[in-house]
């Protein structure tokens, strides 16, 4: 590395005061020796000593400022590496953290896309539940009593209005939905056998039992075989038509299905008078 001008232009003035001090030495006329005095070589080597001895210092003096200006120097130069390598390092972390930023922004945007199209879905979801309750609600008024019993608990777990509704976990209710409809559908698909009372007519109400097929047709029948009817579903209920001409059938199928007679294939009416066929 070069040295800086002004330490040149530092050497330069101590060399050229020197350069003046000798030619102011050697200009000067010799005084006449007086007595005790040294000779005139003698005045002119004393003076060249302390000619000497000046410069002497002056070289002492620039060296001392050379060395001080070389440790200067190196230490300039190293704080300059420091401050380039941490430049290059907070460069390279600005464009780390731009890299950062930008998948971070990415993600962000993703995670929001992600969270409006899971409140879209559950928006749909929550209107096919609001409609899938309202269902369940209509079939708790066309099961039969002796077919409801078992699913008055899940029935009651149904929100009353849609304010409660909103309140409800979608999760708890799509629990009570699936439970419902499984039920439902099992009651649909077999047969069954029930203790029920019923309105004969007349204001009498009577105590049978009910076979029912399904949800589709039921058998009724007194415990004197004495009274029977055929039952199907309604919107308002289920419609019993009187039908004691099948009694003692409708007491076979019951005894059958309820393992107090040997398996054997029993008639019954699966269409009642009047009825249109469908």
């Amino acid at each position: 590395m070069q040295m800086k001008p002004e330490h040149r232009h530092i050497h330069k003035d101590n060399y050229m005061k020197l350069l003046i001090v000798l030619l102011g030495f050697m200009l000067l006329p010799l005084p006449p020796a007086a007595a005790g005095e040294p000779t005139a070589p003698a005045a002119a080597l004393a003076s060249l000593d302390q000619l000497t001895a000046r410069w002497i210092e002056l070289r002492t003096t620039i060296a001392e400022e050379e060395r001080t200006w070389r440790a200067q120097r190196d230490q300039w130069q190293r704080e300059l590496a420091l401050l380039q390598e941490q430049d290059t390092t907070l460069k390279k972390e600005i464009a780390e953290g731009q890299v950062f930023a930008s998948s971070v922004e990415q993600e962000r945007s993703a995670v929001i896309a992600r969270k409006e199209s899971m409140e879209h879905e559950l928006q749909q979801l929550r209107q096919v539940l609001d409609r899938a309750e309202a269902d369940l609600k209509q079939w708790e008024t066309l099961l039969p009593d002796g077919l409801r019993a078992p699913l008055s608990a899940a029935f009651r777990s149904l929100p009353a209005n849609q304010t409660a509704a909103d309140r409800m976990q979608v999760s708890r209710r799509v629990q009570n939905v699936v439970m419902l409809y499984s039920q439902i559908e099992a009651l649909h698909n077999g047969f069954h056998a029930t203790s029920e009372t019923l309105e004969a007519g007349s204001g009498i109400r009577r105590q049978v039992d009910v076979l029912y097929i399904g949800l589709a047709r039921a058998f009724a029948v007194a415990p004197g075989n004495d009274w029977a009817a055929i039952g199907t579903p309604s919107a308002g209920g289920w419609q019993w038509t009187p039908a004691t001409e099948n009694a003692a059938a409708i007491r076979k199928a019951i005894d059958v299905l309820n393992r107090r007679q040997t398996a054997q294939l029993v008639t019954l009416p699966m269409q009642i008078r009047g009825e249109e066929q469908p």
